[in-house]
């Protein structure tokens, strides 16, 4: 291990040096030399690791999480980069000299990943069927997660409560906090026509929604009764949307009530932010003590009083994690 250590850090100065970047080649190579090798690097980290995954705003959400985990005072291992393959994950592992890891995945390598890192908490926001040309069918994912979260018992899951396909993921699970938002003042007036996981997993009938939020996340039931929507313990109320400026919403959490003020836009980063104390909810009920006290809850500031603006501001793109920090956590 150490020979192929060394290699691998040889190779990523070089690519560095000359301008090829490095962060995943090094990962790339280090993983053909050592096939374990981020389960073996992995069990450094003294306080463990946390993985995030989506099809959108994954990134944001990856950035928002690491300020937290930082200001709790967490050396972080982070794929910061976006190199969220399995290279990636090795490349940060290898360079990595810290006490925490924190890593971004891409949701195809989600499986391939998880079982090596064995993390202490998966956080899985969304499924949107935007790379049909890398991933084809929504439901190949969705069965991958789905076989994947009945293969890792011992990570705690924290889910969207909008999204069916990932919610149905924590359908016989204890070990799960759902976030999503309540505020169906947000509502759009029905279904786009073009709309992901539109059918319960369990029977294949369509859903019903009572509202709908952003694509097809909302609040949603299977009108045989083998799928609801559950309720999150992380929800988003009092939803407000300035523009391209900013959001407002009260955070509730089974702590209480907060204001919450985001300098970015649009409902979309709304739920980019809530994974964040929902992730201090699941790991402060079911981690151990050193974990749970990394994952303290954020303070949060009151929002201005100001006017309620349009319900949504843009549509939901993936986003970069510039400027990422919620004013309230970071």
């Amino acid at each position: 291990m150490r020979l192929a250590v060394a290699a691998a850090r040889a190779t990523g100065a070089l690519s560095r040096r000359t301008g090829r970047g490095g962060t995943s080649l090094p990962g790339k190579l280090l993983m053909r030399l050592e096939p374990d090798a981020i389960g073996t690097l992995s069990r450094r980290l003294e306080h463990g690791s946390a993985v995030i995954s989506a099809t959108n705003g994954k990134t944001t959400t990856a950035a928002m999480v690491a300020k937290i985990l930082e200001r709790r005072g967490r050396a972080l291992v982070h794929n910061r980069a976006g190199a969220n393959m399995a290279g990636g994950v090795a490349s940060a592992l290898l360079d990595g000299r810290g006490d925490t890891g924190l890593f971004e995945v891409d949701e195809l390598w989600l499986d391939r990943v998880v079982p090596q890192l064995r993390p202490r908490a998966a956080l899985l926001s969304n499924l949107f069927r935007d790379q049909l040309d890398r991933y084809g069918e929504l439901e190949i994912i969705a069965d991958r997660w789905a076989d994947l979260v009945a293969r890792s018992p011992e990570t705690a899951l924290v889910l969207s409560a909008d999204d069916p396909a990932v919610a149905d993921l924590g359908r016989d699970r204890e070990n799960v906090t759902y976030f999503g938002v309540d505020d169906v003042r947000v509502a759009l007036p029905g279904l786009p026509h073009a709309t992901d996981a539109k059918h319960c997993r369990r029977c294949g009938r369509p859903y019903v929604y009572d509202a709908v939020l952003l694509g097809h996340l909302g609040h949603y039931r299977c009108p045989t009764g083998d799928s609801v929507r559950p309720t999150p313990q992380v929800a988003a109320d009092d939803v407000r949307l300035e523009g391209v400026r900013s959001a407002y919403f009260t955070l509730r959490t089974p702590q209480g009530s907060k204001p919450v003020k985001l300098p970015l836009p649009g409902l979309y980063n709304v739920y980019n932010a809530l994974p964040s104390p929902a992730s201090t909810t699941s790991t402060t009920r079911s981690a151990p003590p050193r974990w749970r006290s990394s994952w303290a809850p954020a303070s949060t500031t009151s929002p201005p009083g100001s006017r309620r603006s349009s319900p949504r501001s843009a549509a939901p793109r993936r986003s970069s994690s510039r400027a990422a920090s919620c004013r309230s956590c970071s």
